[in-house]
This record gives structure tokens, sequence and C-alpha cells, in this order.
């Protein structure tokens, strides 16, 4: 499922240009109106062999916005999407929003207009760009370093699918039967963002790929997003 929010400003909002931490605290806060459902979301979410899946992921901000010193500032609207394989979580989202607005800071805006969709993909090849850009990365041992991977790399699109199979099986239990293949396409430049989330950068990539698999995984990766991170503000992509 997928909810759209539009925030209309009587006033500019200002943010860190890296702002993804703060979107995300936003969303933890506005789930504990269900505590145990927040908790259990932000503590450990979907586990398999200790990795945690939140299952959720959110699309960078738009709006009419400028640039001044290392800020980005919204002049008079705001919007984002916010997407999940789990109805009740955007549901929980769209209520609360509704009944007690959205504190960016220490302001509460309530001018708000929403849309909850249950969009659904139906192919199994799909031209897509992404909204969010993507990430994947590994730590290996000897290093203790981490290498984020890049889309001219082939390791780049295994691990992509590597992740699915994961998240996948965190979510239903059991494995996918079959890969999904991403693969960049040629008259497409993926274009490279370093940013930072909290104290730490990432590297991640815009770009317009094919994405190919079973129907049910890519509505699965529709809603969940592709990488990893996707509850940080990555992966999240749009079918052209």
């Amino acid at each position: 499922m997928q909810l759209s929010v539009s925030v209309q400003l009587d006033k500019p909002l200002s943010l860190p240009v890296n702002y993804n931490h703060i979107v995300q605290s936003i969303i933890y806060r506005t789930l504990s109106v269900v505590p145990e459902y927040a908790d259990f979301l932000h503590t450990n979410g979907f586990i398999l062999n200790k990795r945690q899946y939140k299952m959720f992921q959110f699309s960078q901000l738009t709006g009419d916005y400028v640039i001044r010193d290392k800020r980005i500032v919204f002049q008079s609207y705001v919007e984002f999407e916010i997407r999940s394989v789990e109805p009740m979580f955007l549901r929980i989202l769209g209520e609360s929003f509704w009944n007690n607005g959205i504190i960016f800071g220490e302001t509460v805006y309530r001018n708000l207009q929403m849309g909850l969709y249950d969009y659904t993909v139906e192919e199994k090849e799909l031209m897509i760009r992404m909204k969010s850009p993507m990430t994947v990365y590994s730590t290996p041992r000897e290093s203790g370093k981490i290498y984020y991977y890049n889309p001219l790399e082939e390791a780049f699109y295994d691990k992509i699918n590597e992740n699915f199979y994961r998240k996948y099986e965190a979510y239903y239990g059991i494995p996918p039967a079959s890969p999904v293949i991403l693969s960049n396409e040629k008259s497409s430049c993926p274009k490279k963002l370093v940013t930072k989330y909290q104290s730490n950068y990432i590297t991640a990539w815009y770009g317009t790929y094919r994405l190919c698999g079973e129907r049910k995984y890519l509505d699965f990766l529709y809603q969940t997003g592709l990488g990893s991170k996707n509850s940080q503000g990555f992966g999240m992509f749009e079918i052209l």
C-alpha cells in the first residue's frame, strides 16, 4: 500500500539537506499512538539471521524549495510518499497524521492532503526510475570498512537480488522460488549521491533500470524498496 502526504506550509520550512533521519523519526513518533506496534517495528521488525527489516520505505521530499547554507527551504508546500507491505502500518500513520498533524521540529502542521492507495504490480517486466536512491554494501571482516557497490559492478545487481531474497523470507517465512533481475538501461547514466545519515556517510544511486521477475516479487519490492536501508529513505522506485 502507498500513502501520499502533502503538507501546506503557512511559513517556509527549513531542514538540513541530509534530512532522511528527520523523516524516519517522524514516522516512528507517529506510530507511537500504538505503542506495542511501534516498539516491535523500531526495536526488531522482521528478522532473518540477525538481520532486521522494517518493511517500509519513504521517498525524498519534494516541493517548491531553495537551497541556502546547506539547508533545504520549502516555501509553500512539501510532499512525500510512504509505502509498506503492511496495511496496518499505513493506516496507523494516515489516521495519526490526520488527527494530530505532522511535526517538523517544534511546529505542528495540520493543513494536510493525503491519499491512501492499494496499487499492485501486475507485470513481470518493468522499466523503473528511482524516486529515492538505492544502496547496497558489504563489510569485509578483514578491513571492517563498509564498501558500497556501484551500478558498474556486476556485484551491485547480485547484492540487490540477495537483499530481496532475505527480505522476502524475513516477511513471509519462506524464500522466493526465483530471483529478480535488475539491469541498468544503457541509455541511462546512474547518478551517484553521497549523503550523511546521522554520523554515517551512505553512497547511493539514482537512475533508470529494467526490473524483471515474478509479478508477486516485483510487487513486494514496489511496496518495500530495492536494496538496503529502505526504512532510512532509500530504494523507492516509480514505474515508467
